[in-house]
């Protein structure tokens, strides 16, 4: 997904990958599961119009896999952590809002969670 995520979030943003050693392997739906890292990379894309790294982290944890996304953008408030993950909530234009309650909903579906952290 490298070279796809390259091009949908421009030029003027960096991915760090730090994927965690050896394989990694998860029981579900590959397309679902792609729709997850391409829309929370793009999610922190979009924080930062003026450019920034968009950092995405892989790691074993006991019997999960954990993938951490997180962006050098100015961050959010306690309000919008709150409901970034409700249907249809954007801080973006009208009709927009599905990509990150998507996100969760297929988290969910597969037994896994999400935490968000505001710096």
């Amino acid at each position: 997904m490298t070279q796809l995520l390259s091009v949908s979030t421009g030029p003027n943003i960096e991915i760090d990958l730090k994927l965690g050693d050896g394989p990694m392997e998860l029981v579900g739906d590959d397309s679902q599961l792609r729709q997850v890292v391409l829309n929370l990379i793009l999610n922190a894309a979009e924080a930062m119009p003026e450019g920034g790294v968009v950092q995405v982290k892989t790691a074993r944890v006991d019997d999960w896999v954990e993938l951490s996304v997180s962006d050098t953008g100015c961050g959010m408030d306690k309000e919008t952590a709150e409901r970034i993950f409700d249907p249809f909530f954007t801080t973006k234009f009208t009709g927009r809002g599905l990509g990150l309650a998507a996100v969760f909903g297929i988290a969910q579906g597969h037994g896994g969670r999400i935490e968000v952290t505001c710096k």
